[in-house]
């Protein structure tokens, strides 16, 4: 298994799928790049470290109804809401997740028909995801 790190966090990746980074996130695909991942992490604005308050703020802010989502916890540091939607024929899952001082954005796109490919891949690489130790 390979593993990936940002300033933030690090994820381990079975050896068939493949990272890319642009300014924002880091894009993580499957072999066959019909499904891909998004990691973004999200600093509060004024230094401090962003909170729980925060990650709610966020999901209210992009216009997702809390009550369409469930609470979730990914490997052993991180928490928040998950959320499934199909929007023009992609199947999506989204994750807004708080951990250590940041808030980290997770998504997983694919082709509606595929939603269920790579469903427990994924699931598998989110339960390694785990906090840089901050020092």
């Amino acid at each position: 298994m390979q593993e990936v790190e940002s300033d933030w966090w690090f994820i381990g990746l079975p050896e068939e799928w493949r990272t890319e980074q642009d300014d924002d996130s880091i894009l993580i695909f499957d072999q066959d790049e019909l499904g891909c991942i998004s990691l973004s992490s999200l600093q509060a604005e004024n230094g401090k470290a962003a909170t729980e308050k925060d990650l709610l703020d966020l999901i209210k802010d992009v216009g997702i109804p809390i009550k369409n989502g469930k609470v979730c916890k990914i490997g052993d540091d991180y928490r928040g809401w998950e959320f499934e939607t199909v929007e023009e024929g992609d199947y999506i899952r989204e994750w807004f997740l708080h951990g250590g001082s940041h808030l980290l954005l997770v998504s997983y796109a694919c082709a509606e028909d595929d939603r269920d490919m790579d469903r427990a891949a994924v699931d598998q690489i989110l339960d390694t995801l785990r906090v840089k130790s901050e020092e």
